[in-house]
């Protein structure tokens, strides 16, 4: 056998393409099916200021693709020099980069598209009586002669990818490459209304778009009903200004679709910034669903890079995160002003938002929050102004429990007495003295009050002006213990029932170092532990008030849950996540039959927290169904 030094081995030579096989390989970036052709010459048209444009499709782009615009067009020596390769008149220099505001800026569509296909261009620039036509197949300019036409610029592509037969045999069916056109079309047709758009396939007139507001446009592709449905987003942070509409959530689709995606009216695919927005629209949804939404995210052209990939449909971002806040921020006051009951101020999420600092820049104030407490050594309402949370934890001051005074409800949640009005009425910031007295809203039929059903025990039902609120008793109770629980550890410690048995409980070591770094946090919320083991604790004590039948499950799960999350160091604020846990696990629970006055207290209690709409794990507490809705049951 010979060695391998023997064996003589051909090196091949390294040779440059000719100039017609590395522009067929490069048009391959670029124009990946007929859809990608339709998208680079409305391109071009908007470009070139067009106020109407038509699209004409035929065998779904196999046999033509046709896009007419009244554009500021071309004289014949522009028509000929944008057919060569990087000729543009979008930037001179690489820092107009920075600065673009045009969808095109390579110089690479027309001479991709012209490199598989067969070009006939016919174009009249403004101020001229005549204009000119070229033709160019597979790269080579066959002619360009003078040619009478009206002002603007029409592009004819036939026989895509005659001279590239892989890429033509791997096209899908006619409805399926006509679907990919028409979501093209759809794109720009919804984020530029006041152009006028037409699509043909073949000598049929598929949407026919006059100029129009960005509601009617909608109107004119999705139907009265949608259109009048959805809800306006309009919001601005930081340096962007975040347009748009979003479905409410009866209106959802099953599988998405139908969901439009922009970045300075260019659109883009990006993943991530889809998870925002379904991430923010999970909440109201109790079985999946995917919303129809038109979003367009403005920012100036340094803050994000388009130049990514030849067909410009990947976007990186200065601040990707700043970007996903804000957009998360956009769709839940959105849905949050659309769907909130009549009357009922919308909840400010700034400060809930994923990732983000209330104090940060963008973020709304805060709204002023009311803390009123019942002293234990006095009888009347102690209204205490909001003062800033401590940087370390408020010392632990064990409190003997108040006793309830006489008459008052044996109820399965803190009672809070109401506020005096007067009180209120002077020194409760006007939007949540408004919250306060949102339930006045409610038709009532007592003088006591408004009328609250409760359903199956776990449902409270009320009648509004405009339609029907259901109330999920578990959810709604989870918000109000999260936010005392909060108030606990920031600001004022929970009252304290010591036990008249104590209960023990054995962690794993593990966990036993989880608890010593909790301990000092659940004392302010009224769980008094001592350590007599290794890894044994002793509950002495429990939050005052609460109906607590097994604290030591409760302690556990909330153990388990803090486990499972990787601890408090990488669960953000500690605080938020153990008073989120104890919330969840001491909350009223489903089944559970409540006494009119209780089911009113617990209304009440919940309109005096900062986010009624939704509890610390982000699902909805209570759900309007409108008289609208009601009335198309019976077809009115």
């Amino acid at each position: 056998m010979p060695s391998l030094s023997k064996i003589e081995i051909e090196r091949p030579r390294i040779e440059t393409l000719p100039q017609s096989v590395a522009d067929r390989i490069a048009a391959g970036e670029v124009v990946e099916r007929p859809a990608a052709v339709i998208k680079e010459l409305v391109e071009n048209a908007i470009d070139a200021g067009a106020t109407k444009i038509q699209v004409i499709v035929t065998d779904a782009g196999r046999t033509l693709l046709k896009v007419v615009d009244n554009g500021i067009g071309m004289t014949a020596a522009e028509l000929t020099a944008s057919v060569g390769r990087h000729a543009t008149s979008k930037l001179r220099r690489f820092e107009d980069l920075e600065a673009l505001e045009t969808f095109g800026f390579r110089g690479e569509a027309l001479p991709s598209i012209a490199a598989v296909s067969r070009l006939d261009i016919l174009s009249c620039a403004h101020g001229e009586e005549i204009g000119a036509r070229l033709k160019i197949s597979a790269g080579v300019i066959e002619s360009c002669e003078p040619a009478a036409c009206s002002r603007g610029t029409t592009v004819a592509v036939s026989h895509l990818f005659h001279n590239v037969p892989a890429r033509r045999k791997f096209l899908r069916s006619d409805a399926t490459e006509f679907k990919w056109i028409a979501a093209v079309f759809k794109h720009f047709a919804l984020v530029f209304p006041s152009i006028e758009f037409e699509l043909y396939r073949g000598e049929v007139l598929v949407y026919q778009l006059p100029s129009e507001t960005p509601r009617g446009r909608i109107t004119g592709m999705f139907g009265d009903d949608l259109a009048e449905d959805m809800a306006a987003i309009d919001h601005r942070q930081n340096y962007m200004h975040i347009t748009g509409f979003i479905t409410p959530p009866s209106s959802v689709l099953k599988s998405g679709g139908e969901q439009y995606l922009f970045v300075n009216s260019r659109p883009i695919a990006s993943p991530r910034l889809n998870r925002a927005i379904l991430n923010a629209l999970e909440p109201y949804l109790t079985v999946g669903g995917q919303p129809i939404y038109i979003v367009n995210i403005q920012c100036p052209p340094d803050k994000f890079d388009i130049n990514v990939h030849p067909a410009k449909k990947e976007v990186r971002f200065a601040d990707e995160q700043l970007v996903y806040n804000a957009l998360w921020g956009a769709i839940r006051r959105a849905l949050g002003e659309s769907l909130a009951p009549h009357g009922l101020p919308a909840a400010d999420k700034a400060s809930s938002m994923p990732g983000s600092n209330a104090a940060g820049s963008g973020a709304a104030t805060s709204r002023t929050h009311i803390i009123a407490r019942r002293e234990a050594s006095s009888e009347h309402i102690v209204v205490k102004l909001p003062v800033e949370a401590p940087a370390h934890l408020t010392p632990y001051i064990p409190v003997a429990r108040p006793s309830g005074r006489a008459g008052a409800p044996n109820l399965p949640f803190p009672y809070n007495p109401k506020v005096d009005k007067s009180i209120a009425e002077d020194i409760l910031p006007d939007e949540t003295s408004a919250r306060l007295s949102a339930v006045a809203n409610v038709e009532t039929t007592t003088s006591e009050g408004p009328v609250i059903f409760q359903l199956f025990n776990t449902y409270l039902v009320s009648p509004l002006t405009t339609g029907i609120v259901f109330i999920d008793q578990h959810i709604a109770h989870e918000r109000i213990l999260y936010e005392q629980a909060l108030n606990a550890m920031e600001r004022i410690p929970w009252l304290s029932q010591q036990l008249l048995f104590p209960s023990s409980f054995a962690v794993s070591v593990e966990d036993a170092a989880l608890v010593e770094e909790i301990k000092p946090l659940l004392r302010a919320m009224g769980f008094d532990i001592e350590s007599f083991g290794p890894r044994e604790y002793r509950i002495l004590s429990v939050p005052a008030g609460l109906k607590i039948s097994n604290e030591r499950g409760i302690l556990l799960e909330i153990i388990d849950e803090l486990h499972e999350n990787g601890g408090l160091k990488s669960a953000g604020d500690p605080r938020r996540t153990l008073a989120a846990a104890f919330a969840c696990r001491a909350a009223l629970k489903a089944g559970i039959a409540l006494e009119p006055e209780e089911r009113h207290r617990l209304i009440d209690d919940l309109f005096q927290t900062s986010d009624p709409e939704f509890c610390p794990h982000g699902r909805p507490i209570y759900h309007v169904l409108s008289k609208k809705e009601i009335e198309k049951w019976f077809k009115r």
